[in-house]
């Protein structure tokens, strides 16, 4: 068993904004404010979420999605906190409730191909863009594509310690299951009120930091 990994959201998180988001709000063409009221009311789940919103973009390709994928941006210390932890081989995982496949194109503009990414998956079959949920969970307390309690706890057989980092909803039901939290925006705001302990953090220059002090205190960074 290994002594520790960190997980991390990615929209809101790694990268500036929320691209789906925002990929939503700009193409789809229908009531899609509905759809995500009712997601956020609990009428519906995520998956359910996430078709309905796709089926009102008209004329969606590959061509469409590079070129929003082109406006986004990750937080300015991400790669450098990445080439940390790569350099020192701690495991890292992505754990989304989006889609893989605007996940990889945003990391693939920077350089970042060999980041392990868990979440919703989506791909081109000709003309149509099929979303599937391989990380589905029926008991999920968030009702979420990606349940993250659930690989939360798979990976619980491998890692002494789990960190975690996130800024929004999806994020909420591991909340106080990581060993360790980083939060900040929505997700503070929650843990202030649930009385769940976190580490608040800016941006991932803060993250950064706290492993180099980890490793410069002469620990390495065991967790």
């Amino acid at each position: 068993m290994k002594d520790f990994c960190i997980l991390s959201d990615f929209d809101g998180t790694i990268s500036k904004k929320d691209g789906l988001y925002t990929f939503i709000s700009q193409y789809a063409q229908g009531d899609w404010q509905t759809i995500e009221q009712n997601w956020a009311d609990g009428k519906i789940d995520s998956k359910e979420c996430l078709i309905e919103e796709f089926k009102l973009i008209p004329n969606l390709s590959e061509e469409l999605i590079a070129k929003f994928i082109e406006t986004l941006s990750i937080d300015e210390y991400f790669k450098d906190f990445y080439d940390y932890i790569l350099e020192r081989q701690i495991d890292f995982y992505v754990v989304s409730d989006g889609i893989d496949y605007f996940i990889n194109g945003i990391l693939k503009k920077y350089g970042l191909n060999d980041i392990k990414i868990i979440s919703n998956h989506g791909e081109f079959n000709g003309n149509d863009f099929t979303i599937t949920f391989p990380n589905d969970n029926p008991d999920c307390v968030n009702n979420a594509g990606t349940c993250k309690c659930a690989i939360l706890n798979n990976l619980r057989k491998k890692y002494k310690k789990i960190y975690y980092i996130g800024d929004g909803v999806s994020d909420y039901c591991v909340a106080d299951k990581a060993d360790v939290l980083f939060a900040k925006s929505r997700l503070a705001a929650f843990c202030q009120t649930k009385n769940i302990k976190y580490t608040k953090y800016v941006s991932f220059k803060d993250i950064f930091e706290f492993f180099m002090c980890k490793g410069q205190r002469g620990k390495g960074v065991k967790g």
